[in-house]
């Protein structure tokens, strides 16, 4: 094979490769992952269990509590999927922590490095175990006073029998 074609094959695979490799890069803001989801009780129909999911903050950011300070911030909020055999309450979550946040005038609720949401669950008599529980974390991550598009995590709570 000449140089020039070598050449024009590297270019053309380069030009291929470097988009496709933005495609795996984490987007401004994508700042929250799930650190644990361990269920609390004895998974069987008829039972009511509670999941306690762990998120995982990136550090330098925080994101807004779920009741944040100001009304116009967008609050972390869990929504689940309709299932069959289950009956997902709503979640609970933590208070948040007041931050001073330098250049916003008074504190702010956030959640940094890690919190966690209580969901309770009521699995039917009926329920034909396991199931997966699909749902979505909706929230804004901010670094310092610079606060990033919304963004949506999704997640799964693993219904099993143990043993």
């Amino acid at each position: 094979m000449n140089r020039s074609l070598i050449a024009y094959v590297s270019v053309v695979m380069l030009w291929v490769a470097l988009p496709l490799s933005g495609l795996a890069q984490k987007r401004p803001g994508e700042a929250v992952t799930v650190k644990s989801v361990v269920i609390k009780g004895t998974v069987k129909p008829g039972a009511e269990v509670t999941a306690v999911i762990q998120f995982a903050v990136e550090d330098g950011y925080h994101t807004q509590a779920n009741v944040p300070s100001e009304p116009n911030f967008i609050p972390a909020v869990l929504k689940f999927e309709p299932v069959t055999g289950l009956v997902v309450s709503p979640p609970k979550y933590p208070a948040g922590k007041e931050e001073r946040i330098e250049g916003l005038p008074k504190p702010m609720k956030v959640y940094e490095e890690t919190f966690e949401v209580l969901v309770p669950i009521k699995i039917s008599e009926g329920a034909a175990l396991p199931l997966s529980l699909p749902g979505v974390l909706t929230y804004q991550a901010c670094k310092g006073a610079t606060c990033f598009a919304p963004r949506k995590l999704k997640l799964t709570v693993a219904l099993a029998p143990q043993g």
